[in-house]
């Protein structure tokens, strides 16, 4: 049995985060043998990350995994997410209610049927997921700011956002997604910034986590101004937004954080453009030398970029095309759930110290 195939024990934390350079996942061992998924990704062959990484440790995720969330509709957090949600029948599911309103739905269904880009639709695979559901007659928790939206043993799982402003502003926007009369739209556009976000605080025990999604500035300087929010500081830290500028608040640091917390990031590259930037590296590094990616700025591989006239022969032809994950990066963190201790990191592929990011 290799390392990354070793369990935890039952009374050790984890947190796993998965970054394949266009996507992020995380598994989180939250005691007791039972598994939170947080967002999906996939690898090389199109399935969950999170799936093979559980089926490896010798688990199976229908009986393991008792809650799946999906803290926003951006594909690079949603690829697989409805055949995550398949095979983790016996789990809870949460999403922000946004997701569920029917001005979202309803453009949805437009959209259903229609082509879309290599990079493919978050919209369709929430579609997915609420189908799924459907059919299972399950009902999903609606992550609001400060709701607890799961319990177990010593484990709460309270999520910090949307608050109600970003709520309206998200359904203000939402028709934006529909193409204009007469047109059909290749590609769904996102968002942004990232209104809808979900950011999750876990408690388990006397430890605390901290995952930051993709929620932005705005987002961040509203729940540290919530009378309401958890006041106990976290020693682990998911970045948001691959460690961008635009979802910074340093306050989160000085705040929310112990000193020198363990944090870890997804980069991310599309279209030339690679996060974190040298100067988000030297930033994160400043408040933290405890810094983790998943992989460095080398095994981050761009699409080549076709040229129009093959892009619409594509089209035309109604071939179906994905990009496939692009690095097995891992960083792992594990520590004992009832005992005084620090984290211990382990990295696998090209996952790295952040100090080493663009060596």
């Amino acid at each position: 049995m290799t390392a990354a195939e070793t369990p935890p024990r039952r009374d050790e934390i984890e947190l796993t985060l998965f970054g394949p350079g266009y996507g992020e996942s995380i598994v989180l061992h939250v005691g007791g043998g039972a598994w939170v998924i947080v967002d999906s990704c996939i690898d090389g062959n199109g399935k969950p990350r999170a799936l093979g990484y559980l089926e490896g440790l010798g688990l199976d995720p229908a009986r393991a995994v008792v809650l799946v969330v999906a803290t926003h509709w951006h594909d690079d957090h949603i690829r697989g997410m409805a055949a995550l949600v398949e095979a983790c029948g016996g789990a809870g599911f949460c999403c922000a209610s946004a997701l569920c309103r029917k001005e979202f739905l309803s453009i949805v269904g437009t959209l259903e049927g229609r082509r879309t880009s290599a990079a493919g639709s978050g919209v369709r695979e929430i579609h997915g997921v609420f189908s799924r559901l459907a059919k299972a007659a399950s009902q999903p928790k609606f992550a609001l700011a400060n709701r607890l939206i799961f319990k177990h043993e010593d484990c709460e799982i309270w999520s910090l956002s949307p608050n109600d402003a970003a709520f309206g502003k998200f359904l203000s926007s939402i028709g934006r997604l529909a193409p204009d009369e007469g047109r059909t739209r290749t590609r769904i556009p996102d968002l942004a910034p990232n209104e809808a976000a979900v950011a999750l605080r876990i408690e388990i025990g006397d430890t605390a986590v901290l995952l930051g999604s993709d929620l932005e500035k705005p987002g961040w300087i509203t729940i540290l101004e919530s009378p309401e929010r958890p006041t106990a500081m976290a020693s682990a830290f998911k970045i948001p937004h691959h460690g961008s500028g635009n979802a910074d608040e340093r306050e989160v640091w000085h705040q929310m954080l112990e000193p020198d917390p363990f944090a870890v990031l997804t980069p991310w590259r599309r279209g030339g453009r690679t996060l974190p930037s040298g100067a988000d590296v030297q930033r994160i590094l400043s408040c933290t030398g405890n810094a983790y990616a998943t992989a460095n700025a080398g095994a981050l591989e761009s699409t080549p970029k076709r040229r129009r006239p093959v892009d619409r022969t594509i089209r035309e032809s109604g071939i179906a095309l994905r990009n496939v994950a692009m690095s097995p990066g891992a960083v792992r963190l594990r520590r004992p759930l009832h005992a005084p201790a620090r984290w211990t990191v382990e990295t696998f592929g090209p996952a790295c110290h952040l100090e080493k990011f663009a060596a």
